[in-house]
C-alpha cells in the first residue's frame, strides 16, 4: 500500500504533463517570420565579413 502513496502523485504530475503537452503542441513554423529572420541574419553576417 506504501507504493501507492508514493507512485499515485507521480502518475497525476504525468497525466497533466501529458495533458498539457497536448493542449499546447506543436505548430508548423510560420513562412514569412522564418524569411524576414533570414534576412536579418544574411544582413548581419555581410557586415561581420567586411572588416
Amino acid at each position: 500500500m506504501l507504493w501507492l502513496v508514493i507512485l499515485s502523485p507521480l502518475l497525476i504530475i504525468g497525466v497533466i504533463a501529458v495533458y498539457f503537452e497536448k493542449k499546447s503542441g506543436m505548430q508548423p513554423p510560420d513562412g514569412s517570420k522564418q524569411k524576414d529572420n533570414l534576412v536579418q541574419v544574411l544582413n548581419q553576417n555581410d557586415k561581420n565579413t567586411r572588416f
